[in-house]
């Protein structure tokens, strides 16, 4: 019934009657737009209730030939829910009460007729129409409900129980359709990585014929191609939406266009506190509508559903850290563990560290992953950082406000920290050698799991870091003399190489300086051998400090000593640099509270001038260094 409107069919085959019920309704509803129809006959009669929705129907109990009971059923033969109240005539109390147990709403004598008597028996039938399709409404949601409450109940079990990640979710989905009286179902995950809005279909329901199916999909789309690109802002917050077909929107599209519907719930699944994509039910009925307790049923099963899906994510991320690392060693074990501990936590920002002077709080990165990229190595102290509670062998977790606890740290500041989880690395004896730490732009929320995965990784990279420590040592120790720490003879041969190979592209030349100590023999014989040992290790530093970035000064053996001066224009330049060497070496050295003074002769040999192989300027060069030996020492030689 409109509200401002009465849509009435009376049916008399006495035209006075019919006149008087008009006049009667017109003083009974002053207030009311009286849309009255009327018919003299049931043949009329039928026709008017073919083609139009009436409020009531007012029916003469004796139509002609036709009685009460037939126009009763020819009513509601056509509208089911309107009321009837029948007009009867005096003695006609036993047929009017024939008729209202067949359905009829009241009857009223037409010699009794008044403006209260008909005006108070429509409304009372409109009233008892309006209360049974309101019970009828109630009764047909709590028949939905508990329909769909039992398959949530069914849908659970199968996440719950059924093993398989891809047939359990697509089991739920054909249950969660069907009890929820829909035409499918859908879950998208949102694409975090594209430059505009899309997902992807991962799993789908539809009801075809009546014949369920499902499969599971990986289908890319965007959110304005599905036509709901205005639905994203609500879902990232974590709102459902129910979108509809109508006038200027763009819903539906896509898959939802070609399943034709009509109307579609979109629910958000929620993944450690992110936006990770959404459950959607799509409908082809024209008046759907979605009840809110039905609503707040789907969304508590959809938390079930991001349950299963983040524990499979975790498993499946966990799994491939594990295959990951198993086969890889050094940078790439260290670049592969950052990356998919980043997934498998999941955080923005992980490292790998190692410490390089565990006193003093300084450590390297050696692996970072940061927005989705690997950053560079870089050294870095960890004093007043959350690194420096790792580097006590602590288990350091903040799950939230981390800059507040640590405000001179800047780079929590710079990558908008607020959270932070860290794990100590040991070596085979149990000393700290690097830690491993994870950052997030949003709070930790699972501390049980993140340490378990941290600790297990801790142990293997702890491995890493200890196999790569002494790969170095060993490198150093095959390619660099164990006493000065300079390189050797292997290591100084290669350069040379490089050198020569380097510079046969230029028109520059190539100086080798062969370094010999004046007397070292009487300060091993005077001073003993460790002052020796340690005056070779002073010399050592003292060459160094002379030599430009791409020189090579290495130890042969003994007191000899070798130089590579790559790169220079002509021989003044290898001259000067062995005048400044002699000048460095002259004053005296203080060790172990003894001063001793040495003094060096040098050969220098050229590239080309003096020959074009390693094995010939080392020849050249030693020949040069007996010219300065015997020209007096404490001086230097071209090759002549």
């Amino acid at each position: 019934m409109d509200k401002d409107q009465l849509k009435i069919l009376v049916v008399d085959d006495d035209e006075d009657d019919i006149f008087l019920v008009k006049e009667l309704l017109r003083e009974g509803f002053p207030d009311l737009k009286i849309a009255l129809d009327s018919a003299i006959s049931s043949q009329v009669a039928q026709k008017y209730l073919e083609n139009t929705l009436y409020d009531i129907c007012l029916l003469d109990l004796r139509l002609g030939e036709n009685d009460g009971i037939t126009l009763l059923n020819l009513t509601k033969e056509k509208c089911a829910a309107v009321p009837v109240i029948f007009l009867t005539g005096q003695g006609d109390q036993e047929k009017a009460v024939e008729v209202m147990k067949a359905g009829a709403s009241d009857y009223l004598i037409k010699s009794r007729l008044s403006v209260e008597g008909l005006e108070r028996a429509i409304r009372n039938a409109i009233e008892l129409k309006n209360e049974k399709e309101q019970r009828n409404r109630a009764e047909t949601a709590l028949q939905a409900q508990d329909r769909l409450l039992n398959g949530v109940s069914k849908a659970t079990n199968k996440l719950l129980t059924v093993p398989d990640y891809n047939v359990s979710l697509a089991q739920a989905l054909e249950i969660l359709g069907d009890a929820a009286h829909v035409d499918g179902t859908f879950i998208f995950r949102h694409n975090q990585k594209a430059d505009s809005l899309s997902c992807d279909l991962e799993f789908a329901w539809t009801e075809v014929n009546g014949i369920a199916s499902f499969d599971n999909l990986t289908v890319n789309t965007s959110y304005e191609e599905l036509g709901i690109e205005e639905n994203y802002p609500p879902l990232k917050n974590g709102q459902s939406v129910i979108t509809s077909e109508q006038r200027g929107s763009n819903f539906p599209g896509g898959i939802f266009k070609r399943l034709k519907f009509n109307s579609l719930l979109i629910i958000p699944i929620i993944i450690n506190s992110h936006y990770w994509g959404f459950f959607a039910l799509g409908s082809n009925q024209m008046d759907k509508s979605w009840l809110a307790n039905e609503q707040a049923i789907l969304e508590t099963v959809t938390a079930s559903i991001a349950g299963v899906i983040k524990r499979h994510h975790d498993e499946e991320a966990f799994r491939q850290i594990v295959e990951g690392t198993s086969s890889r060693v050094g940078d790439e074990f260290f670049k592969y563990l950052v990356r998919h501990l980043a997934k498998a936590l999941p955080v923005k920002n992980a490292y790998v560290n190692e410490t390089l002077n565990l006193k003093e709080f300084q450590c390297s990165v050696l692996a970072g992953w940061a927005d989705n990229n690997f950053t560079g190595k870089r050294a870095f102290d960890a004093s007043d950082t959350p690194g420096e509670e790792v580097l006590a062998g602590m288990l350091a977790y903040h799950p939230n406000k981390i800059r507040e606890i640590y405000p001179k740290d800047r780079s929590l500041a710079e990558i908008k920290a607020v959270s932070f989880a860290g794990v100590p690395c040991f070596d085979s004896k149990f000393k700290i050698i690097g830690f491993l730490s994870v950052l997030d732009d949003k709070p930790m929320m699972d501390r049980n799991r993140t340490f378990s995965i941290l600790k297990i990784f801790a142990a293997r990279a702890g491995a890493e870091l200890e196999r790569k420590k002494t790969e170095i040592a060993m490198r150093n120790m095959a390619y660099h003399d164990s006493l000065t720490g300079l390189p050797n003879r292997i290591l100084f041969n290669d350069r040379l190489e490089m050198a020569l190979a380097k510079v046969t592209r230029s028109k520059k030349k190539i100086a080798v300086l062969f370094i010999d100590f004046d007397g070292f023999k009487k300060v091993n014989d005077s001073l003993g051998h460790s002052v020796g040992d340690a005056l070779l290790k002073a010399v050592g530093e003292r060459l160094k400090s002379c030599l430009r970035q791409e020189d090579t000064v290495a130890r042969l053996g003994g007191d000899e000593f070798i130089l590579i001066l790559p790169e220079i224009n002509n021989q003044e330049a290898a001259g000067i640099l062995a005048s400044k060497l002699l000048e460095a070496i002259r004053p005296k050295f203080n060790i172990d509270g003894k001063e001793v003074r040495i003094t060096l002769s040098i050969g220098i040999s050229l590239f080309p001038d003096n020959g074009d192989t390693v094995k010939i300027l080392v020849k050249r060069a030693d020949e040069a260094l007996y010219l300065a030996k015997n020209k007096g020492r404490d001086c230097y030689q071209f090759y002549n």
